[in-house]
């Protein structure tokens, strides 16, 4: 009988790799920085029935999955976006378009509430979407806090900026900081103008927030708030239970 812990869930984003047992979705996840550093941990690994992958890299990055999954001879199942799934409709008329990060956020989120609700999930961009009775109503695509930074320095003769990311927020003093807390506020104003949003239409809503800058929204402490350490792989947990309904816990 298959184990949680013999269900591998990866998440290729598009600066890193992060993959966990089914088992440890709330507790710990692990991070590669490339698909073949994966792949090697991955080997270590006493005993794997099945790896789910959600890629929003390159192509390369799924035929090394799929071959090692091919070579020990264990069921590979790339997630791919679809219209629907799990009592949730997809508001794009070409599924396609969307990356497979964006709906497995959805998924997770719809989960975790029956409010209506805004998924946001901040890495190198920050997306933004809207679910209500099921149905997806859109979303947002901005740049993430890294994109923003560098483009300023980037399109600016003299414009200069650091690596750190605030961790309070506050007029800047220096160029330096004005550029980092600049950053930070639009960061926050996806978040807001989500909560506008929302509140536009209904009293009782849930925002979800995920990714890897979620710390930059630390701030959102109204009830329907919540943090989520990973999404996407909350969102390839969903498939792995479904298909594997009589899994054991270890």
């Amino acid at each position: 009988m298959v184990t949680e812990s013999q269900i591998i869930l990866i998440d290729a984003g598009n600066t890193s790799i992060k993959y966990v047992g089914l088992d440890a979705v709330k507790t710990s996840l692990h991070t590669a920085n490339s698909a073949k550093s994966c792949v090697q941990a991955l080997r270590q690994y006493p005993r794997i029935a099945c790896i789910y992958l959600a890629n929003v890299g390159d192509q390369s990055i799924e035929d090394q999955f799929r071959t090692f999954c091919n070579e020990i001879g264990i069921t590979f199942r790339l997630i791919e976006t679809q219209k629907e799934q799990f009592s949730l409709l997809n508001a794009y008329s070409d599924v396609s378009k969307m990356g497979v990060d964006r709906w497995l956020a959805m998924l997770a989120a719809h989960e975790m509430t029956t409010q209506p609700f805004a998924v946001i999930d901040i890495g190198t961009a920050i997306t933004c979407d809207f679910v209500k009775d099921g149905q997806h109503l859109g979303g947002w695509i901005a740049p993430g806090y890294g994109i923003m930074r560098d483009a300023l320095v980037k399109n600016t003769a003299r414009v200069s900026a650091n690596s750190e990311i605030p961790t309070q927020f506050q007029p800047g003093t220096d160029t330096e900081e004005c550029v980092a807390m600049g950053c930070q506020a639009a960061v926050r104003g996806v978040y807001l103008s989500a909560v506008d949003y929302l509140s536009s239409n209904q009293t009782d809503f849930s925002v979800i927030i995920g990714g890897g800058g979620k710390n930059m929204l630390a701030f959102a402490q109204f009830d329907g708030s919540i943090l989520v350490a990973n999404l996407v792989v909350h969102g390839l947990a969903r498939y792995a239970r479904n298909d594997f309904p009589a899994l054991v816990s270890e």
